[in-house]
């Protein structure tokens, strides 16, 4: 399963004020506030925390988002009830995409799509899917990211 999320850096320096009082410690543990020095570190977290959520959303069907429950593990991963998922993150001057996975042996079968023209649909549960293939979608500001597992 795979999950991904984009955060354009330029809207979110415009529409959130995580500097504000209790704002990291509703969304971060305080292990992971320690590793906050910056707007690119929190949106750095923020995204890996969203891409694996949309794992968890997809594998139960619940649209229960509890940031504190996804924690981050190592650098390239993030815990959701013991078990691991395993992330990658670009990131530029503009945007942070990350992709997560439940295994890291995806990442060199993953697909990125960046024109929000591309065709999918969604099946009964409101999820995106291609050609009856899972996809995860993010957008955020003037930034949107699809991303699928290529079938070789």
């Amino acid at each position: 399963m795979i999950g991904n999320d984009i955060v354009d850096l330029r809207t979110a320096a415009v529409e959130s004020n995580w500097r504000r009082p209790n704002y990291l410690s509703k969304i971060f543990t305080p292990k992971e506030q320690s590793l906050i020095t910056n707007d690119q570190s929190v949106w750095r977290l923020w995204s890996a925390k969203e891409a694996v959520y949309k794992i968890i959303n997809r594998a139960t069907l619940q649209r229960r988002y509890a940031p504190l429950s996804i924690t981050y593990h190592t650098p390239g991963s993030f815990l959701y009830e013991e078990k691991e998922y395993f992330i990658q993150t670009e990131v530029t001057e503009e945007f942070i995409h990350t992709i997560a996975v439940t295994n890291p042996e995806l990442f060199p079968q993953i697909e990125v799509f960046t024109d929000p023209s591309t065709k999918y649909c969604k099946d009964e549960h409101g999820l995106p899917m291609i050609d009856d293939q899972p996809v995860s979608i993010s957008h955020h500001g003037r930034y949107w990211a699809m991303v699928k597992q290529k079938f070789i």
